[in-house]
């Protein structure tokens, strides 16, 4: 028996409608990956935070992310997907670079990090008086 037209229409409908919101939101595989660059941004923030609290304790900003009994915060220094280390590199005697490879783009350039997926931070230091 043939279906009547109305419910091929809303077959139709229905099909248009998913392609849209998968072209939209990029599916499944774009959800996985903005999640993985999450998790590197939060990767980069505690090497920053260590960075920080190193550079109260020693007066100068240092790329070494080795805890300190005063900053005893371990970040994980790799990628846990890549297993490609993250780069920290001194860029001005108050700044830093910290990159990883990210999977997506950033949605503006003022979201904090470039297209080659780094982020150049201040480290303010408070220098004994």
């Amino acid at each position: 028996m043939a279906r009547p037209w109305p419910v091929w229409a809303l077959t139709g409908l229905s099909l248009a409608v998913l392609v849209a919101g998968v072209v939209a939101t990029g599916g499944p595989a774009q959800g996985r990956a903005e999640r993985r660059d999450q998790t590197r941004e939060r990767d980069l923030s505690a090497i920053q935070s260590l960075l920080l609290c190193k550079a109260q304790q020693a007066g100068r900003v240092g790329t070494d992310p080795t805890p300190i009994e005063a900053c005893p915060l371990t970040p994980r220094l790799a990628d846990p997907f890549t297993g490609a280390p993250y780069r920290i590199e001194l860029v001005a005697p108050d700044s830093i670079r910290l990159c990883a490879g990210f999977e997506t783009q950033p949605d503006m350039p003022d979201q904090g990090r470039d297209k080659s997926g780094c982020m150049v931070q201040r480290i303010a230091v408070d220098l004994p008086g």
